[in-house]
């Protein structure tokens, strides 16, 4: 009976810890390596310009963690920051999963009028997915 106990605790923990949500970044330098990765994986495959990546990480860690720019661009100069960045990407299947759950979530943006009354920002549709 403990052994079954305790192989389903090990599971659920497992099962857990790797399921959650990138949306759960805890601090501001978790946020930033996960914005930074979705950024990458964006530029890399060309539907995100260096320009608009960084203006939505700033306005996504002012909201998150009520960051300021210089702040965000002091987390990116970790010397860290990097390797973290491409633990991250492959840690979540590479450029080309990170991108298709992007992509999804940039399909379901309204367009046309639809988009007049749409209270989503947009920088929620690149950074609140689910990886």
């Amino acid at each position: 009976m403990k052994k079954i106990i305790a192989l389903t605790s090990i599971f659920l923990s497992v099962f857990v810890f790797h399921n959650q949500s990138s949306k759960a970044a805890k601090t501001p330098y978790q946020t930033i390596v996960f914005a930074s990765a979705v950024n990458y994986c964006g530029t890399e495959y060309g539907y995100i310009t260096d320009k608009l990546a960084f203006d939505l990480i700033v306005k996504y860690s002012k909201e998150k963690h009520n960051l300021e720019p210089y702040q965000v661009a002091t987390l990116m100069q970790r010397k860290s920051w990097a390797k973290d960045t491409d633990d991250f990407i492959d840690l979540h299947g590479g450029c080309e999963k990170i991108n298709e759950v992007v992509w999804q979530s940039l399909d379901s943006k309204p367009t046309g009028f639809k988009s007049l009354m749409n209270g989503k920002k947009d920088y929620e549709y690149y950074y609140d997915i689910d990886l």
